[in-house]
């Protein structure tokens, strides 16, 4: 396969920065201890409830986003890296999404070398 088939990966500090968030947002949303000490030290916090329930929606706009990758993927011509597509955006979001539909875009060339994005 050749590397503009692969699935290109977004900068690392996009992957520390969007799985962080994530884990310190299931965190303050099922630990107790946790956000009870979040809310001392860092900051006052909706309710624990609250940040539950915004962890939990972001699996459905996560899952939504990698039925897409995986669809635009196959689209483009670049099936053997659909699932791989799927889970990267699973797991960060919106910056594998834009990598694809960049790569996606009519005229569209290979990877142009180091970015944010």
């Amino acid at each position: 396969m050749s590397h503009s088939e692969g699935v290109e990966r977004p900068h690392v500090l996009w992957w520390v920065a969007i799985l962080s968030g994530l884990t310190v947002l299931g965190l303050q949303g099922f630990s107790a201890s946790f956000y009870g000490w979040w809310a001392l030290h860092v900051n006052a916090l909706p309710a624990q409830s609250i940040m539950a329930w915004m962890f939990l929606g972001c699996i459905p706009i996560h899952a939504g986003e990698a039925i897409y990758c995986w669809r635009l993927s196959q689209r483009i011509g670049t099936p053997g890296a659909s699932m791989g597509w799927a889970l990267q955006t699973f797991l960060i979001g919106f910056p594998s999404t834009w990598l694809l539909m960049k790569r996606a875009r009519p005229g569209a060339t290979a990877l142009r070398g180091p970015a944010l994005l």
